[in-house]
């Protein structure tokens, strides 16, 4: 056991896999950008950011409409937006009150309030972003607001949210009355017939593979002659000669590329270019299914759900047009089942057991109020797994990557190029990923790091060497395992 849970933490991520479970969210694909690529691979380039999701999204958006004047090129392995921001679960979901009540057991009460801040500025990023893209683009993209309902299934789990509300109020006199927890009144007013009580408040809901490839086609028009996009180039290698005014050499099969910079955006991948995070940011796969409600199931699609369980944690929304639910989650608590998603980075196999629960939860939650099968229309419509990335300190890496995370490799700075990091968003990218790509984007162009960005995410050489400290005391073992929960 103890060899196995060595190997799955620590090993190699690799390339993603080369033929992944089919996501929902990306079907139809973006006919532009599917399979895009420049007709000769650039031979130099002033960025190369490796990855096609939110992240590199917003690296790209940042430095191009910023005032950036240099060339960036987007490298992605497979299509673009095929990971995991093409695989989540559709949510901008900052459930403020349990994210404080956990940094403060973390880092203690101000370090949580600021990061439950920066959690909570991304809807509003997100949302003017998509508006940006007018009437039709923000309207496909989906991108809104909705009340989010976090359910708990027990007296204890209710007693603990309402202990955690008043923490939170105390916290953030300047947010009144934006959550509240409610007890059995759920049952009546949300059709869970199981709920002992919930958090509500408010969150966002997006369809974030149309949102990600409007945006990049959005930039491919505004900056044609600075800003490309090739699919199916994975980057296989890095090297750096400091001696060159591109001093790094990305490979691909295409050829290779000069770069004064490279970004790495690639969550759960990112050990594979830079091994020395390998057991500091460790991949796990989540699963995902997109089903038909039943009958009696009635819904706008203004409602995000989470399910809390003693061991289990599962999260929807409801589609605002087609009615269809996306349902996540699924795996089984407990240390003797983590090795069946963490240390996993293949998203070419489901995980069967997540599966199963995903497809017989919603009837014994929702009771009576979920109904009988429509005819014609299967329960479970897809399903598909994504990689996420969980990091040994909880919080995500983001910024240069100092020599403590480069092993051989040359570090970089600002002025003469360097290599930039911004993964291990644990399962929350949509509440994470897309402002930590601004502050990447704005450290890069010598901006330095901004205020907003909690100095926790911070890729320090500090933080590095304390980590890589801590890996080498527990590294593959049980409390290895349980410090990515």
């Amino acid at each position: 056991m103890k060899d196995e849970m060595y190997n799955q933490l620590l090993q190699d991520p690799s390339l993603p896999a080369s033929k992944p479970t089919q996501s929902y969210w990306q079907l139809p694909p973006n006919e532009r950008l599917f399979g895009i690529q420049s007709s000769t691979l650039p031979s130099q380039r002033d960025v190369i950011i490796i990855g096609s999701g939110i992240t590199a999204c917003s690296v790209s958006r940042e430095l191009l409409n910023s005032g950036f004047s240099g060339s960036v090129s987007v490298l992605e392995a497979r299509e673009v937006c095929s990971g995991a921001t093409g695989r989540n679960g559709g949510r901008i979901n900052c459930v403020a009150v349990l994210d404080f009540d956990k940094y403060t057991q973390l880092f203690g009460v101000e370090t949580a309030k600021r990061i439950v801040r920066f959690e909570l500025a991304h809807l509003d990023d997100v949302l003017g972003a998509a508006k940006e893209l007018g009437p039709e683009l923000f309207a496909k993209s989906e991108v809104r607001r909705v009340d989010t309902i976090a359910a708990v299934f027990d007296d204890e789990k209710l007693e603990q949210l309402k202990t955690m509300l008043a923490n939170f109020e105390a916290a953030f006199p300047d947010l009144p009355g934006q959550w509240l927890v409610i007890g059995e009144e759920v049952r009546e007013k949300y059709g869970m017939n199981e709920a002992k009580g919930a958090l509500i408040g408010r969150a966002g809901a997006a369809w974030p593979y149309r949102l990600i490839t409007s945006l990049f086609e959005r930039l491919l028009d505004q900056y044609q002659e600075r800003f490309g996009i090739e699919a199916n180039t994975p980057a296989l290698s890095i090297t750096r000669d400091q001696q060159n005014e591109y001093p790094y050499t990305v490979k691909t099969p295409r050829g290779n590329i000069q770069a004064r910079h490279v970004v790495h955006c690639t969550d759960g991948h990112v050990s594979h270019l830079v091994p020395e995070l390998r057991g500091i940011l460790v991949p796990s796969r989540g699963q995902m299914s997109v089903q038909n409600p039943r009958k009696a199931f009635t819904s706008t699609g203004q409602q995000s759900w989470s399910f809390y369980f003693k061991d289990g944690f599962d999260y929807l929304i409801q589609n605002q047009h087609t009615g269809e639910i996306f349902i996540g989650g699924g795996e089984l608590g407990g240390i003797d089942n983590a090795l069946d998603t963490n240390g996993i980075a293949s998203d070419a196999e489901e995980y069967p057991a997540a599966k199963a629960h995903l497809a017989s939860i919603l009837p014994i939650v929702f009771g009576q109020n979920w109904g009988e099968q429509q005819p014609g229309k299967p329960l479970m419509k897809a399903s598909w797994v994504g990689i996420m990335c969980d990091s040994l300190d909880h919080v995500p890496m983001v910024g240069m990557l100092p020599q403590e995370a480069l092993g051989a490799r040359p570090v970089g700075d600002v002025q003469k190029g360097a290599e930039w990091v911004s993964a291990g968003y644990g399962g929350y990218g949509m509440v994470n990923a897309w402002l930590c790509g601004k502050a990447v984007a704005q450290q890069l162009a010598g901006k330095g790091v901004p205020d907003w960005l909690p100095k926790e995410y911070q890729a320090t050489p500090e933080r590095l060497t304390r980590l890589r400290v801590e890996l080498d005391n527990i590294a593959g073992t049980e409390k290895h395992l349980r410090a990515l929960f």
